[in-house]
């Protein structure tokens, strides 16, 4: 406490000595000493990121019109300013070497010396009265304006603190700051630095209720974090805060609460199952090269860069906190639930545990969820920090005790060999192919409800196109389509009679295999095994 108001003091002195503070009564920054306006102007405008944007010339305009600043108040309790009053000729003023000895005491005993100590122990040997020459004096009472104590928080925080930087890389606060805090700070930086003590200052709005209403006893609307804590957990108040958009004022209400708890739960959920499907996964001696995974694991591999660490990276850099929140939800409720994770389950259950099929699906369960834990971390802090104690570890990661002290994901570009990238650059990645799962998905619904088929294994549907720039791509796809379209057989045909495109759907050919559910018209080939198709027969022998 007495470092930091010794820190306030020497601000003071700081300000005395640089002409920004006269020597009377009266402590008042002078606003047009030295060009000080002009300069605030000037870096509120070039040096400084407003966020939202019109922060900048909400305070622009305030700096523009603001008065000279008092910072002495009559109050009992505060920093005191070290001014002496002449006995004689009543005049109070501030001495520099005066405000050096309080300096100094303060650092040690705190603030409160001025008050319990002589005023002998501040004055120098031979000190007179600058007006009238004479050396009877008393103490003056007054405090400084609380808003400079705030306003040199800079001086007296972010130089003291090895780990910590000056500037300040963020300032945050309401937007009624920047008639407050933001000037209070900025203005004693100015003088005495010569910067602002902030590179980036975000304003929020202000906590209402889901009706728009602000929170009061009387309307008994007013919810405590403690028991959104107790009844939903501390992550889901974080996720609160951090999916509001604050640039407008933060709803919160029960209903709102509840929607965030069943996203967070399908957050979860994702990661729970791959969790569980990395059980016997050891990154170090496991994981696939790039060249053997199926083409669905590379696109998933792009997405997690393109859809995931790169967006969210952006959104966090630029404090768009309720963004990277989104992309966090989407990533995992759609490129991996919806689609990557329900399509790889097959290879995941029934191919050989250590085939390369099996493994390519872990190795990429596992890079999304190395980078997936990393990126939420700065929202479900303890729900990442319970990942993190539980996921498989490559040996440079391994030593880390926290998820909260690993780097940053980095880019997935290197696994894009150049010859994929120009598929992707054409193609889209699978992306084209995947939005055919919507028409697979509705022909298998029509004929699952007219009886035709149950699962949808049951089935084997027929591509037909016009196109043979889309025939010959989706023909190298054939080995990925029964896995993306989740069927037994998948059949392509081209012709200039065909429309653009169209999905026909009939029964598979051949006997349901038992173990994975697929029609095959290998199953009963076996003697020892007659219910298994050949992949299946393959797998056990693997197994075994």
């Amino acid at each position: 406490m007495g470092g930091r108001r010794h820190a306030f003091v020497s601000a003071l002195l700081a300000l005395q000595k640089a002409g920004y503070l006269p020597g009377d009564k009266t402590v008042v920054p002078k606003i047009d000493h030295d060009n000080l306006r002009n300069r605030l102007l000037e870096v509120i405008k070039k040096e400084v990121k407003w966020i939202p944007a019109a922060g900048e010339e909400r305070i622009s305009a305030m700096v523009e019109l603001r008065p000279d600043w008092c910072l002495s108040r009559q109050r009992y309790w505060g920093v005191p300013i070290p001014a002496v009053v002449c006995a004689d000729c009543k005049e109070e003023f501030l001495a520099s070497d005066v405000i050096r000895k309080f300096a100094k005491l303060a650092e040690t005993e705190g603030s409160d010396a001025w008050f319990t100590r002589d005023l002998k122990d501040f004055l120098p040997a031979g000190f007179k009265c600058p007006h009238c020459a004479k050396t009877n004096f008393t103490k003056g009472n007054d405090i400084l304006d609380v808003w400079f104590d705030s306003g040199v928080s800079s001086q007296a925080v972010l130089k003291k603190r090895k780990e910590l930087q000056f500037p300040s890389q963020l300032y945050l606060e309401g937007s009624d700051q920047h008639r407050g805090w933001f000037q209070s700070s900025i203005i004693p930086a100015m003088c005495i630095d010569g910067k602002p003590p902030f590179n980036n200052v975000l304003t929020h709005g202000f906590v209402v209720d889901g009706d728009g209403r602000k929170m009061s006893k009387s309307l008994g609307n007013v919810i405590s974090p403690f028991d959104i804590i107790k009844d939903y957990g501390a992550d889901i108040l974080r996720l609160w805060v951090a999916s509001s958009d604050y640039n407008e004022d933060i709803r919160i209400s029960k209903e709102i609460l509840a929607r965030l708890s069943e996203a967070y739960r399908k957050i979860r959920n994702t990661v729970r199952f791959i969790l569980s499907n990395l059980k016997d996964f050891d990154p170090n001696t496991n994981k696939i090269s790039f060249k053997d995974l199926m083409s669905l694991d590379k696109w998933i591999l792009l997405k997690l860069d393109q859809s995931l660490c790169g967006p969210a990276t952006n959104a966090y850099n630029e404090f768009r906190f309720h963004e990277a929140f989104k992309i966090i939800y989407s990533f995992c409720n759609e490129e991996l639930s919806m689609d990557y994770l329900d399509m790889v389950k097959g290879r995941l259950y029934t191919s050989a545990a250590n085939s390369v099929e099996r493994r390519a699906a872990q190795t990429v369960m596992y890079e999304a969820l190395n980078v997936l834990v990393r990126v939420m971390a700065p929202i479900l802090t303890f729900t990442a920090e319970e990942i993190w104690q539980h996921m498989p570890k490559e040996a440079a990661d391994a030593s880390a005790p926290s998820v909260h002290l690993l780097e940053w994901p980095e880019s997935k570009a290197k696994f894009w060999e150049e010859e994929y990238r120009r598929d992707l650059s054409k193609y889209d990645s699978l992306s084209w192919a995947l939005k055919l799962r919507v028409e697979v998905n509705k022909e298998l619904e029509e004929k699952r409800s007219a009886g035709l088929i149950g699962s949808s294994f049951d089935a084997r549907i027929n591509i037909l196109t016009k196109d043979q720039i889309r025939y010959t791509y989706l023909d190298s796809l054939k080995a990925d389509l029964t896995e993306i379209f989740k069927v037994s057989q998948v059949t392509l045909g081209c012709s200039a009679a065909h429309p653009d495109i169209a999905v026909a759907v009939a029964k598979a050919d051949g006997a349901k295999c038992t173990r994975c559910w697929n029609y095959s018209e290998k199953v009963g080939q076996s003697a020892a095994h007659p219910i298994l198709c050949d992949r299946c027969l393959e797998a056990i022998g693997e197994e075994k």
